[in-house]
């Protein structure tokens, strides 16, 4: 089951965005019972790093509580291997810390990401699933 970037979730999170109708497809999918999907655990992370930057704090919570709405969603924890996997992958890859950990934890499910990030299209063994083609 591939795992969900950040840039997927703030699409959908966001709806200005321009891949937002693609990323609120997907969690509908993921809803509906159609797509098995995971997010990282590691987006939460990011994500509140990225509101604390916007000075937006207060906004995460109700956006967390849109997550909660969301059936058949599910959170894939950062583990010893895929953080040494990622220390590897990043040092590899010239990664930054937070993709470096999403992809850890990609390829210690089934080597899929969902994400618009074209760079993971570098990366050896990783099967990228843009949100648009």
């Amino acid at each position: 089951m591939p795992l969900i970037e950040t840039d997927t979730i703030i699409g959908f999170l966001n709806k200005g965005d321009i891949f937002h109708e693609e990323s609120n497809e997907i969690f509908e999918k993921i809803s509906n019972g159609e797509l098995d999907a995971e997010i990282s655990s590691v987006s939460l992370i990011e994500l509140q790093l990225i509101y604390k930057s916007k000075k937006i704090e207060y906004q995460f919570e109700f956006d967390l509580a849109e997550f909660q709405a969301i059936k058949n969603l599910k959170w894939a924890p950062l583990t010893v291997v895929s953080s040494l996997t990622a220390i590897n992958l990043r040092k590899r890859y010239n990664l930054t810390f937070f993709d470096s950990l999403h992809v850890g934890i990609a390829f210690n499910l089934d080597k899929q990401i969902i994400s618009q990030d074209k760079k993971y299209d570098n990366i050896s063994g990783l099967k990228r699933i843009p949100l648009r083609t």
